[in-house]
């Protein structure tokens, strides 16, 4: 089983509540969510919350430690409502099943 984290900038954006419904899809696949860090980097596939204009420095070393990941950006169009919410759920489980397929055939 592949896994993923699921990792926003900050905690006061749609990108949290978008996580929250990622993460309830995907499960037990799911080892970490929340702000960037060292345990995110673990995962095989990273969920990227890019709903913020403000590029850190911070921001930019997680990104270049992942670059040997997958990583996936979400929520730079989402609005925050429920069509939104579960739409990102049903992406996020594609998203998952890809992957494990990529991972799978790449060995």
């Amino acid at each position: 089983m592949i896994t993923c984290s699921i990792v926003y900038a900050t905690p006061h954006t749609n990108a949290r509540r978008l996580a929250e419904s990622m993460e309830a899809v995907v499960g037990n696949q799911c080892i970490y969510r929340g702000i960037f860090s060292e345990e995110a980097l673990r995962a095989d596939v990273i969920f990227w919350g890019c709903n913020t204009d403000t590029q850190t420095p911070e921001m930019e070393d997680f990104l270049k430690q992942a670059e040997e990941k997958i990583v996936v950006p979400y929520g730079h169009l989402c609005k925050g409502g429920a069509k939104d919410l579960y739409a990102i759920g049903d992406y996020a489980s594609r998203v998952m099943i890809k992957a494990e397929e990529i991972l799978r055939n790449s060995k």
